[in-house]
Order: structure tokens, then C-alpha cells, then sequence
């Protein structure tokens, strides 16, 4: 875990370090402009209206927490985030397989119309 000043800070990557998630706090957040980290964020707001509206200013919002959230309630939307990610991981490596699979049987076919 790392403390960064400033989301410009976490986008460039703390020395060289990239997080695996970002809990952000909803003040930082910039008015009127889309916020582009490269891991999942959820941002930590005093209500829920607020913590939607904001969340959804991040390419990757994963949601939003109140800022007096228990640890189990932080554990439960890291472990969510982190999932979600890893679900959307999976599904991109199926995809290139099947893709890859079918390739191969295009080529295959093709080998075998002209040895035929």
C-alpha cells in the first residue's frame, strides 16, 4: 500500500510502482473531466449521490465507498474490484484461444482442399 498526493501522481506511477487498485477521495476529484488511471478506483465519498457521480468520472470506476466505511466493507469492494478485473482478464484469454483455434482449423481446411 501507497499514499500518493494527487491522481496525477497515481497515472505516472508512484516511482516506477503501479497499484493494483485505487481508493481515491471523492475531493480530489477533479470537476468536469474524465479521470484516466490505469487500475481498477473506487472512490471513497460522503453519500451515495456523490460517490456514483463521481465513480463514474473514472474509465475503470469500480464503484464507491463512504468515507467511514468498516475494514470489512473496504475488504469486500477491493476484493469486488480486484475480481472483476481478473473475470475480465479470463474472458479476454478464452476469447484469443478460440480465436486462435478457429485460425488454425481455417488453415487446416485450406491445407487440406489443396492437398486434395
Amino acid at each position: 500500500m501507497r499514499r500518493a498526493q494527487s491522481l496525477e501522481q497515481v497515472a505516472s506511477g508512484l516511482d516506477g510502482w503501479l497499484a493494483d487498485l485505487a481508493l481515491v477521495d471523492g475531493v480530489l476529484v477533479p470537476t468536469g473531466r474524465t479521470e484516466v488511471l490505469p487500475m481498477p478506483t473506487i472512490v471513497l465519498s460522503g453519500n451515495p449521490h456523490d460517490g456514483r457521480r463521481l465513480a463514474e468520472r473514472f474509465a475503470q470506476g469500480q464503484g464507491w465507498l463512504r468515507k467511514d466505511a468498516t475494514a470489512e466493507e473496504i475488504r469486500a469492494a477491493i476484493d469486488r474490484a480486484l475480481a472483476s478485473g481478473a473475470r475480465r482478464w479470463s474472458a479476454t484469454i478464452v476469447m484469443a484461444v478460440l480465436v486462435l483455434a478457429v485460425i488454425v482449423v481455417v488453415i487446416a481446411w485450406y491445407l487440406l482442399r489443396l492437398r486434395g
